[in-house]
Formats: structure tokens, sequence, C-alpha cells
């Protein structure tokens, strides 16, 4: 148990590593500190701190830094976290207003300016679509035998491929098919259309209508299946592997974080949270070895009854915690309010 005075000195001593990255002495701390004693007794302040494992020496005659244990005392007991306030979220809106037609679009910009105030790693999973409808389904001519597909879905999502139309078969021949899928097919879930086109249901319907060529069926399945893929949206990719205390000189370990932060199933681990609001976790608390040097926040979002989605920031352990607290709330509840417009 911390007496008020050790609270009031762990505290300085986060804050001005945070904020300078320079190990924290007596004398600063007595400058610092609003406290009438002398630098011997802050010292002994500091060996109880140092003994109960909060702070740590960086080098004999150095000052003390804050313990990974020292950093969850001040995130659980110290830190003071500001509300967020709807003129916060107002002012968000309004810099990322912009013409966007796709959802996708957005959370790429806004998690570049999330990577941009915080100069962390920006990451956002948006909530998976448990009922994205298919809206309609086209084939686009290109040069050559190419054509594109694109398949819109209710969330304004679009999702294209390019296919090459095998020998023997025209453009043409593929309306009916078209028109068909976007007959029977708009307005059903995504997952409802892929199971079909899995049980082998569908390619039995088509079959009736038209003779259905392999391709064309290959080809809509690939686009259905990558309309519900998750994909991470990043701001700020490569701060991870620019933190002075961290610098990566094993091109495979940097390799592995980046493929990690690319994974929305590792991500959806890290950042999972038994509880509500901003989650926390530093250095080994993550449980994931390749980020022993950093620290996690995250964030839940929900968008009406669809699951979860995520905002994660990876950053050092050195950081301004209640500013990026708040920067992480500020986004997420501005994310809530502007996906309202996409459902």
């Amino acid at each position: 148990m911390l007496t008020e005075r050790q609270k009031l000195i762990l505290g300085a001593i986060v804050y001005q590593y945070t904020q300078t990255a320079h190990a924290v002495g007596s004398k600063k701390l007595q400058e610092q500190l609003n406290i009438k004693v002398s630098p011997a007794t802050i010292r002994n302040e500091m060996a109880v701190l140092e003994e109960a494992d909060l702070i740590r020496k960086l080098h004999t005659s150095a000052g003390r830094v804050p313990s990974v244990a020292g950093y969850r005392y001040y995130l659980d007991n110290l830190m003071i976290s500001r509300s967020v306030s709807q003129s916060d979220i107002e002012r968000l809106l309004t810099s990322l207003s912009g013409n966007f037609h796709e959802i996708d679009d957005f959370l790429d910009e806004t998690a570049k300016r999330l990577s941009e105030l915080t100069n962390c790693t920006a990451l956002i999973l948006k909530p998976p679509y448990v009922d994205l409808k298919i809206s309609s389904f086209q084939l686009i001519p290109l040069e050559g035998r190419q054509l594109i597909a694109v398949l819109v879905t209710n969330y304004g999502k679009v999702t294209s491929q390019t296919f090459k139309l095998p020998q023997g078969l025209h453009a043409d021949s593929l309306t009916n098919m078209v028109a068909y899928i976007n007959a029977q097919m708009v307005g059903r879930p995504v997952k409802e259309v892929l199971t079909m086109m899995n049980s082998g249901e569908l390619p039995i319907q088509l079959t009736r209508e038209i003779q259905s060529p392999a391709a064309f069926l290959q080809l809509f399945g690939e686009v259905l299946a990558q309309s519900i893929e998750e994909h991470v949206h990043v701001g700020g990719r490569l701060n991870v592997l620019e933190l002075t205390e961290n610098r990566f000189d094993d091109l495979t370990k940097a390799r592995r974080l980046l493929e990690l932060l690319d994974s929305p199933q590792a991500l959806r681990h890290l950042a999972r949270s038994s509880g509500a609001g901003i989650s926390i976790k530093v250095g080994s608390e993550i449980g994931e070895d390749l980020l022993d040097a950093y620290s996690v926040l995250s964030r839940h979002f929900s968008i009406g009854q669809q699951d979860q989605g995520i905002i994660i920031l990876v950053g050092p352990v050195r950081m301004p915690y209640a500013q990026n607290a708040l920067i992480l709330n500020i986004f997420g509840q501005a994310l809530i309010q502007k996906m309202l417009d996409y459902v």
C-alpha cells in the first residue's frame, strides 16, 4: 500500500519519463513536486518504490524510470481520464469530412488520422456484417477478353474481381446469368448465398435457367467470399519499427510483427477484454512475445445489432497514456456516429 507521497512521486516519474525519455532523479522531482521535502527524503521514497518493483534504474548512476508494474499501478490508480464531450466528437467528424463513397475508404482515412495524432500504429476492424446483403451484381467488359465483376452490398461496400473469359465463351452469353443473380439473389444475405453455392443449390438453380459455365460460378463465389472477408485498416504501419528503444535489427522478426498487425484474428485476440471502455496492456501483459516492448490500447465499438468492431493503438511503453486513451475514446464514439450513415 503506497502512501500519498509515494503515489505523487510515482505519478511524477511516469509523467516526466513519458515526456522526456530521460530517467528521473530526486532533484528533478523536488523541483517539479509541490511538497516541502528534501532530495534525501525523496530518494528514500524512491527506494521504497524500487523495492516494490514499481520503478527501476537504467544504470548505476542514473535516476529512475517506471517498470511495467509501475505503469500498471499508474494506469489502475493514478491516471486521470477526461470524459469525451460531443464537441470533441463533432470536431473530429468535421476534420474527417470528405467524399467517402465506401465505408472502407472512411476507415482507412480514420486510421491514418489516429496514427498522426498519437504517433502510434493505428488499426481498425469494423464490425463483422452478419446481415450483409447483396444489392447488385454486374459484369463490366474490359479490353480483350477481360471482364470485371462488381458486387455491391447494402452497406455500400463494393467488391470487384477481374475475370478472363474462357475461349469459346462471349460476354453476351453471361447476360442471362447476371440478370438471374439480380432477380433472385438481391436482398439475400451474402453468407446465405455462399452456403447455396457450396451446397450446390445455386449451381443447380442456375443450370435450370441457363447453361451455366463453371468459370462464372467460380468467379461469383470468389467475389462473394471477398465481400465478407475481414480487412485491417492500418495507419502508421511502420511506426512500430521506428521506436527509439526498440530498433529492429532482425528482419525476420520485423516481418512477423507486420504480418501480425495484418491479421484480423490475431488483432481480435490481442484486443480481447472482459470490461468496457479503453483496455490498456503493457509489455508482457499483452501475451505476445513480438509486442513485449510495446503497449496496446484498444476500444470496442458496436453499430446497432452488429458484432463489435475494434480500434487498436500499438505504441511504445513510454507513451502519454491519458492523452492517447482520450483520443482513442473520441475516435471510438465518432466512429459509431459516422458509421450509422452507412447502415
